[in-house]
């Protein structure tokens, strides 16, 4: 059984703004899509009758929605203290994706710079039977000093690559 869906208001100025968005053919298509959802929702749409409309799955409408709702009075808050710009950037910003944490870096940069200091020496310097450093090499020298606790070749020539580095006999 479907629930409430969060209900959907907006002053004059905000509504000629999301027109704006929704009507434009050079802004990011996120921006139109969700604008587009708004005004919809506006229209007492279900979320099931949006989604067709705009592309978006019924969950992902009824996030917007609740979004809106959440952050109607900040809007009319700076719609009544700020400039008409700073209002625009407000539902720009409302419009957008959240930033999201990510995965936490396995290696660290000071981890990094090291494998690439490695990379700089001269193979002999770390008694290896070897006349140039490959991606394997350094891998497997970096965990054997204690650098990282473990590395793949790949990852190495990452590191490499982003440091413009590549290694050879000094």
């Amino acid at each position: 059984m479907p629930g409430t869906a969060a209900k959907v208001i907006f002053s004059e100025r905000q509504m000629k703004f999301l027109e704006e968005l929704a009507n434009s053919r050079t802004e990011e298509i996120r921006l139109v899509q969700r604008a587009k959802t708004i005004l919809l929702a506006y229209q007492k749409r279900n979320n099931e009758q949006i989604g067709e409309v705009v592309g978006m799955n019924p969950q992902a409408v009824s996030v917007w929605r609740k979004r809106w709702k959440s952050k109607f009075e900040e809007l009319i808050r700076i719609e009544c203290n700020e400039s008409p710009e700073k209002l625009k950037a407000a539902i720009r910003t409302l419009l957008s994706d959240l930033p999201r944490a990510g995965r936490k870096p396995t290696f660290s940069t000071e981890q990094q710079a090291a494998v690439v200091g490695l990379a700089c020496e001269k193979p002999d310097d770390s008694d290896r039977p070897i006349s140039h450093w490959t991606q394997r090499e350094i891998a497997d020298e970096a965990v054997k000093r204690g650098l990282v606790p473990a590395i793949s070749a790949s990852r190495v020539g990452h590191f490499l690559k982003s440091s413009r580095c590549s290694p050879s006999p000094k």
